[in-house]
């Protein structure tokens, strides 16, 4: 069974750059760093820039009848806790890299592991509920920016809002949080801002290096010649992605992996192996993509992870890969091929991504719904979070004390039918929409995240 379409998650998605020398269109999606001693706030000087509307997000419809999978063999791996204390500071040189601001961090307690299916942090069964929160890496006049900007003081307040150990889920692409909007060079600093103030506050970070699409990255939709190797190419129509994305992932983890902020990597977000019609390239791909062979879809994704995970393991030893997948049919991961994909070894832990029913805990179908990838998780022996949901409210739809009850009874039923943490979708420091998935200070959700406090 198919899937509809989804709503916007933001009101504000869709970036228009402009420089003097060149214009650069990019679309929805977020990133951010940067604080000393616990509690301690660095005060930065930056400008306000409002950005437009985006468009929405269509989910690939899977077919009524499933189709089998490649053949595939089930992959358990083990991670194990390890204590590091510094952040790399090599960076990648494109020309001559832009140094950053110094960031000082306390050591860091432990890394999330993970024993089969169970998540481990110092030694503990560990369970998560937290925010998204794609923008917070946005710096206007340092960076190009992907949504709102948060002051120090607001960046602070995010991470001060969770209980300790809670899980941030945030955009760290290239082309709009890494790339230094003047001369086009790799500038840490945003990025270093938010790494800084998750650790000040001991909160953990899932940075996300790239999206399906490509908007607020390079502007170019990942399709199936992409998941089979053309990640290694250099796609810098805007000029913001002077590195390919293989050469960026290997300079992002090189710098963070010491953080002790950093939760786990998830190299792209929402991946699917689809074709996107020329007319509708570079900016209108969701929602009119095209899936014209699931088999080869799912062998590219499968490339992809194994590559691209491997090349993270190899990085990175102690931290997990998270694979960010929607997971509700999209092409290379419909039905069985979910778990093709999701048995590469270079993938810890699988994902699902909900903004169905608020009054469904487990939405979906038989083939492609929540229950049927939590039992695909198990038998793969790998945890499985939401990383993913939303549910709108304000002034003209659901109340937002409703949905904090809403989120509620989600959370509880989504941790109890085995998923390993939930993300809401997205903290943001103030609504502007009369109905959204944005969740602001004072909302009574951020308190059902706090009382929850799973461990």
């Amino acid at each position: 069974m198919g899937v509809g379409p989804r709503p916007t998650k933001l009101a504000t998605l869709t970036l228009a750059l402009l420089s003097a020398l060149l214009a650069v269109v990019l679309v929805a999606d977020p990133r951010l760093p940067g604080f000393g001693s616990r509690g301690e706030s660095i005060q930065l000087s930056r400008g306000k820039v409002t950005t437009p509307n985006a468009g929405t997000r269509l989910a690939y419809a899977a077919p009524t009848t499933p189709t089998p999978s490649p053949t595939t063999s089930s992959t358990t791996a083990t991670t194990s806790s390890t204590t590091t204390t510094t952040s790399s500071t090599t960076t990648p040189a494109p020309g001559t890299t832009i140094p950053s601001r110094v960031v000082s961090v306390p050591s860091p307690e432990g890394t999330v592991s993970k024993t089969g299916g169970q998540l481990m942090l110092n030694g503990q069964p560990y369970r998560f509920v937290g925010f998204n929160g794609y923008e917070i890496a946005t710096e206007w006049g340092v960076d190009a920016g992907c949504g709102p900007e948060l002051s120090d003081d607001q960046l602070n307040q995010l991470f001060a809002s969770l209980p300790p150990d809670s899980m941030v889920r945030f955009w760290a692409f290239q082309g709009t949080m890494a790339t230094d909007v003047t001369s086009k060079q790799i500038d840490w600093a945003p990025l270093d801002r938010v790494f800084a103030a998750a650790a000040a506050h001991h909160q953990l970070l899932i940075p996300v290096l790239a999206g399906q699409s490509g908007s607020c990255d390079s502007g170019h939709w990942a399709d199936l010649s992409w998941y089979s190797g053309g990640f290694m190419d250099v796609f810098n129509d805007s000029g913001m992605t002077p590195l390919s994305y293989w050469d960026y992932l290997k300079a992002i983890v090189n710098r963070y992996k010491n953080s002790p902020a950093l939760g786990m990597w998830e190299p792209i977000s929402e991946a699917e192996a689809s074709t996107c019609p020329p007319q509708f390239e570079p900016t209108n791909c969701n929602g009119n993509q095209t899936c014209p062979n699931e088999q080869a879809a799912a062998q590219a994704l499968r490339h992809f992870f194994d590559v691209v995970g491997g090349e993270l393991h190899a990085l990175d030893p102690n931290h997990l890969v998270e694979e960010g997948l929607l997971g509700t049919g999209q092409c290379g991961a419909v039905w069985s091929d979910y778990t093709y994909v999701g048995a590469s070894s270079g993938i810890d832990v699988l994902s699902y991504h909900d903004y169905g029913d608020p009054a469904t805990p487990l939405p979906g179908d038989q083939w492609n719904g929540l229950g049927a990838r939590l039992n695909q998780a198990a038998s793969l022996g790998k945890p499985l979070i939401i990383g993913e949901e939303g549910i709108n409210a304000g002034t003209s739809c659901l109340s937002d004390s409703q949905r904090a009850s809403d989120f509620a009874a989600d959370i509880q039923a989504q941790i109890s039918a085995g998923s390993s943490g939930v993300l809401l979708w997205d903290w943001v420091p103030a609504v502007e929409a009369p109905c959204v998935y944005d969740v602001a200070p004072g909302d009574p959700t951020i308190g059902v995240i706090t009382s929850l406090a799973l461990g």
